[in-house]
């Protein structure tokens, strides 16, 4: 979170309706869960779901499963939904923040890749293709 609640505050007195507030401060939002954060996602993005899970190369069931928490995911399996989300880097960390999953870390090499992809608005198999010519494990 960057802005201070008093912060959030001006900007809601400022703002003449709720979606572009949430559209300028999402990365300051707190959301309850998983599930509440990929439909707004979704919504926002006016995405369809059966798109997000293609675009993230994972079966829908278990998309739907991850999400509402009936099954747990890998990080890599949260990142690729990020990607199906086209989120971009501050949601993707806070997308693998609110799933309980470690943030996109620089230091780490396969990390720096995966944040060059997703600044670059890559796709998926865009960002696997790179992984790959790097000598990194892809996502599957």
């Amino acid at each position: 979170m960057k802005k201070s609640t008093d912060n959030l505050w001006n900007d809601m007195l400022k703002t003449d309706n709720v979606k572009d507030f949430f559209k300028e401060n999402s990365e300051d939002i707190i959301f309850n869960g998983l599930e509440e954060l990929f439909e707004y996602h979704v919504k926002s993005k006016k995405l369809k779901k059966k798109d997000v899970y293609e675009n993230s190369l994972i079966n829908r069931e278990f998309g739907y499963q991850i999400i509402s928490g009936r099954r747990g995911a890998t990080r890599d399996k949260i990142i690729q939904l990020c990607f199906g989300l086209k989120l971009d880097l501050p949601e993707t960390q806070q997308f693998l923040k609110t799933s309980g999953n470690r943030e996109l870390y620089l230091r780490d090499p396969r990390d720096a890749v995966v944040v060059f992809a997703i600044k670059d608005r890559k796709s998926l198999v865009e960002a696997n293709l790179e992984l790959e010519k790097q000598g990194f494990k892809i996502f599957e």
